[in-house]
């Protein structure tokens, strides 16, 4: 009897010590947000009980600690729209003008054309950027008085400082970018990685393009200098003012259709001063302001 009960206690201990084995070994995941001592950053830190084929009497205790590094983003535009002129106005007359009260000319409507490339801050000014771009319009000086119009061609290339905000933000999940907790995309040997003081560091790049596909909604508006180039043709033959120093503002809406792709609508301002001294022959001219509004739209690609 007292055999039969030692083979029972025995194989009940047995099952016991089985099931707290298989238990001690569970993963406990900690999400809590820490800052690595070393850099400062805020991380996202994991503390695991893990099985790395150790004895049955023994676990491992890994830590890791997970940083977002950030970079900036890159982009590139084509766009077309409708010129909108003001005037030309103050006008002066150069040479044998000189004398004459001149006044202002219209200008007209037209086709506007063009391209730009710019590129947002990473990190905390990801709102701010920088933008080149350069557009062709053709508004041409209207017949003022006795004076005759004249074809007026105005290129220009524009360095505008650009401010943005986000807009439509869905909820932000944390694990749909956090490679480390998805093991079939996410391959620990080519990432990159350190260990320091007993924890595992895994840096991890935060590409733009997540965030513009969780708010796909941009208003912006910027401004800078600007230089423009400009031509006048008309029967007494052509007249140039190159180089001029002006001003160029603008303010639009972006939307994404995609990560990488966006469609946009944008307003543009310009003012500049031009000195055309031949305007009317080689000793006939005027100068004056110029001023025209656009509005274009376009498609953005994003990197």
């Amino acid at each position: 009897m007292k055999s039969i009960t030692r083979v029972v206690l025995s194989g009940v201990l047995s099952i016991l010590g089985g099931v707290s084995l298989s238990y001690a070994q569970t993963t406990f995941p900690d999400r809590s947000p820490t800052v690595d001592p070393e850099t400062g950053r805020a991380a996202q830190r994991e503390r695991a009980v893990v099985d790395d084929r150790v004895p049955g009497d023994r676990v491992v205790v890994e830590e890791r600690l997970v940083e977002r590094r950030r970079i900036g983003e890159l982009y590139v535009a084509g766009f077309g729209g409708f010129t909108l002129g003001h005037s030309f106005s103050n006008t002066e007359g150069r040479g044998t003008l000189a004398a004459q009260d001149i006044g202002s000319f219209d200008l007209a409507n037209s086709v506007v054309y063009g391209m730009k490339i710019g590129y947002f801050h990473p990190g905390r000014l990801n709102w701010l950027g920088l933008e080149m771009e350069g557009f062709n319009t053709t508004p041409h000086l209207e017949q003022q008085n006795n004076f005759p119009g004249s074809h007026l061609r105005v290129a220009t290339l524009a360095f505008n400082v650009i401010a943005r905000k986000r807009l439509g933000c869905r909820d932000y999940d944390r694990d749909a970018y956090d490679r480390t907790r998805h093991p079939a995309t996410y391959d620990r040997e080519k990432d990159l990685r350190y260990e320091h003081h007993g924890r595992h560091h895994y840096y991890e790049d935060h590409s733009p393009v997540d965030e513009n596909a969780r708010c796909p909604v941009q208003v912006y508006a910027g401004a800078g200098p600007a230089i423009f180039f400009a031509e006048t043709s008309n029967q007494f033959g052509r007249s140039t003012d190159n180089a001029e120093v002006g001003v160029n503002a603008l303010a639009g809406l972006k939307y994404f259709v995609h990560r990488n792709v966006s469609v946009f609508g944008e307003y543009k301002f310009n003012y500049a001063g031009f000195d055309f001294s031949q305007l009317q022959g080689t000793t006939a001219g005027i100068q004056g302001n110029y001023k025209a509004s656009h509005f274009v739209g376009g498609l953005a690609v994003h990197f």
